[in-house]
């Protein structure tokens, strides 16, 4: 007599195409990636095992932690910005205003736009010659201020971009929690008196918090790994102004033509992502997920 598959042997039978599609899509080519990382691999060279050598010139490279420094910088203006606004318009779209829908649509169209799309708008917009942003500060009598190719001017600025991309994220992932917010809550904090600071601090803050952490610790992940927009629009200058460590590890891939080090690059920013996340993503959970203890 044939005995029949047990359960836990039927579960992983369902399962094992997922895992099996999952190692060869992403744990195949880090693991590729990571055998690269200890060689001195590049075009019209096979690869030779040089060891740590590769991670021990990264690790002592002034010019990686310079990108690495520009990176936080980065990460920080972007993240703050996408949070703070994206929770306020969150917030607000939620009253009865005129044309909401059609708000809503403006507001969340940078979604559907290309990295390449995006640099090309704001590339116009901020032109020194023919951009409007430009004009408009020519004619506040501010002059015309090279945004782009200014070293004072051009990471921030390429931060506030991101931040108009990536906002929109935010939004979509706040607004549909904060418009199922039960209406008879507010109305009875209203009816006893609570201020609007007071109806958000002890009544929206806390039903909205894992949402919001949940959004934060996403874009925190995105936005480490930018690449597109500050390609484009700066390609990492002026004189490295603009370079963070996406861009630093294109120059050592694809201009520098040194893969093995590229390589170890990646590495590095997979972990210090796997590290940041992983700590964001246990402080959420103990916070807002975890059963609390009887007082």
């Amino acid at each position: 007599m044939i005995k029949a598959p047990s359960k836990a042997l039927h579960a992983w039978a369902l399962v094992a195409p997922l895992y099996a599609l999952l190692a060869a899509i992403v744990a195949l080519p880090e693991i590729v990636a990571l055998a690269l990382s200890f060689t001195d691999y590049s075009i019209g060279r096979d690869p030779r095992w040089i060891g740590e050598v590769n991670y021990m010139r990264t690790l002592g490279s002034a010019s990686f932690w310079a990108a690495a420094l520009r990176t936080l910088i980065f990460v920080a203006i972007a993240v703050v910005l996408e949070a703070a606004v994206g929770l306020l318009l969150a917030c607000l779209l939620i009253r009865r205003i005129p044309m909401r829908g059609l708000a809503i649509a403006c507001l969340i169209a940078p979604i559907a736009m290309s990295h390449a799309v995006t640099a090309t708008i704001w590339a116009y917009l901020l032109d020194f010659n023919v951009g409007p942003v430009n004009y408009v500060t020519n004619l506040m009598g501010l002059g015309r201020i090279p945004w782009l190719t200014e070293a004072g001017t051009a990471l921030i600025v390429v931060a506030l971009i991101e931040f108009w991309a990536g906002m929109p994220h935010v939004l979509v992932m706040l607004y549909p929690v904060r418009a199922a917010f039960p209406r008879e809550i507010y109305e009875a904090g209203e009816i006893d008196g609570a201020t609007p600071f007071q109806r958000f601090r002890y009544l929206t803050w806390p039903m909205i918090r894992p949402a919001f952490l949940i959004a934060v610790v996403f874009r925190i992940i995105i936005t480490f790994r930018a690449f597109g927009v500050v390609w484009i629009l700066t390609k990492g200058g002026p004189v490295d102004a603009s370079e963070i460590l996406s861009v630093h590890l294109y120059k050592i891939g694809f201009v520098y033509w040194e893969f093995g080090r590229a390589a170890s690059i990646a590495w590095l920013m997979l972990l210090l992502t796997a590290v940041v996340s992983s700590w964001a993503m246990v402080r959420l959970y103990r916070e807002s997920f975890a059963p609390k203890e009887a007082a």
